[in-house]
């Protein structure tokens, strides 16, 4: 018996009920999560059996992928649960991939489509009908972690839909008075079938895809939202809000408009947002360069983030001004044990206030660590000691208790 999950990407085929049918679109391709399914092609107006999968095989991915019809039908022979993909999710890794793996995969169908035709005739000429079926190919390792990364992602196209993400705020502060100076936007994803996904294993799967774009304008907006309500009653200081954004957000012409239009729609200054980017922006994409440059003319604030984790900062800084930087939480983590990296990240802050730029260290989650920090002239401090990543109404509360 199969239990059903709440999932609108999850499809629920009964006993001999037509999962898709011989010559209709190839709209979608499907993995078998449970149950099995008949592949057959008619002959003589009859229905001939090819092939029966089972969990893991996929099925419907040669016409969807040529976006031709279907070549064969298929038919539930249990009860059987199947991850739809949509042509949408498939076609957009396709013609983002190297043209050469293009071509290799257009041969590679063109193949499969020649071998079905030969084995279709097989079957019409000497397949008998207690003859069995040919057992699917094994599933290696590496394609269970493919077909996971595949489920995953349609799991969080879900998840964008059925509002499953969620806006979490971590404090940011003076590094000497611990005053809260703005927050951190934070994505998080409870999902119904996996629990808590970790926020690097999704959000570098929607970097990955167009979804980003939608992710990225719904976290845009629910954080300016928010920054206006918590503003609301807090006269210490004026916050700010930092926001993690991608070079293909950054890549949309109309980025600069939207993010104009959202500040103003939640009476906030161009000052009061902090956009965070990691040094892949200077290398991907000179348009999204062109942009961040937009950005800071209208009054953005630049954060250069994981900064001191990659090859081509410096030479980059030298062609493109910043307005902070904000330095990764390994040269915190190991601030105490290790001499070097020490010297280092005195090293960083003494560029950085050579520059005149503000710098924020992350990671910082004891009372020693704090110290040296506060020795070594770092501005503004982010960590566990400060405050865990929160729901808005618990970032509320905090920064007006």
């Amino acid at each position: 018996m199969i239990h059903r999950r709440s999932s609108s990407v999850l499809k629920y085929f009964k006993v001999g009920e037509v999962i898709f049918t011989e010559g209709e679109p190839g709209n979608w391709a499907y993995i078998i999560e449970a149950g099995k399914v008949e592949i057959t092609v008619e002959i003589g107006g009859k229905p001939v059996p090819l092939q029966v999968l089972t969990p893991g095989d996929i099925l419907g991915e040669t016409a969807f992928v040529k976006q031709a019809p279907r070549t064969a039908s298929a038919r539930a022979i249990e009860d059987t649960v199947c991850l739809a993909i949509s042509s949408a999710q498939l076609s957009e890794r396709l013609q983002a991939s190297d043209p050469v793996i293009q071509l290799l995969i257009t041969t590679m169908l063109h193949r499969i489509q020649t071998l079905s035709q030969a084995t279709v005739s097989f079957y019409q000429n000497s397949l008998q009908a207690s003859a069995p079926l040919p057992p699917a190919a094994a599933i290696s390792h590496e394609t269970h972690g493919v077909l996971d990364k595949i489920r995953l992602e349609a799991e969080l196209r879900t998840a964008l839909t059925q509002r499953q993400l969620q806006s979490y705020y971590q404090p940011l502060v003076d590094i000497d008075t611990q005053a809260i100076l703005g927050f951190e936007a934070l994505i998080r994803w409870h999902s119904p079938t996996r629990g808590s996904v970790p926020s690097a294993q999704f959000t570098s799967l929607a970097e990955e895809t167009s979804l980003i774009i939608p992710i990225g304008t719904w976290a845009l907006e629910q954080a300016c939202r928010d920054l206006a309500r918590l503003q609301t009653g807090y006269h210490q200081r004026r916050l700010f809000m930092s926001i993690n954004v991608a070079p293909k957000q950054l890549a949309k012409n109309s980025f600069i408009e939207h993010l104009l239009r959202i500040t103003q729609a939640w009476g906030l200054t161009s000052e009061q947002i902090k956009l965070e980017v990691t040094e892949r922006v200077f290398l991907e994409d000179p348009v999204a360069l062109d942009m961040l440059k937009r950005c800071r003319s209208d009054g953005f604030h630049i954060s250069l983030d994981d900064f001191g984790t990659g090859f081509s900062s410096l030479s980059y800084l030298t062609q493109f001004e910043v307005d902070s930087f904000k330095i990764d939480r390994t040269f915190v983590k190991e601030i105490m044990t290790n001499p070097r990296t020490q010297v280092l990240l005195e090293a960083m802050l003494h560029m950085a206030h050579g520059l005149g730029i503000p710098t924020l260290v992350e990671g910082i989650e004891t009372v020693e660590q704090l110290v040296v920090l506060q020795q070594l002239g770092c501005d503004i401090g982010q960590g566990y000691l400060f405050g865990h990543p929160l729901p808005f109404e618990e970032a509320y509360q905090l920064l007006h208790s």
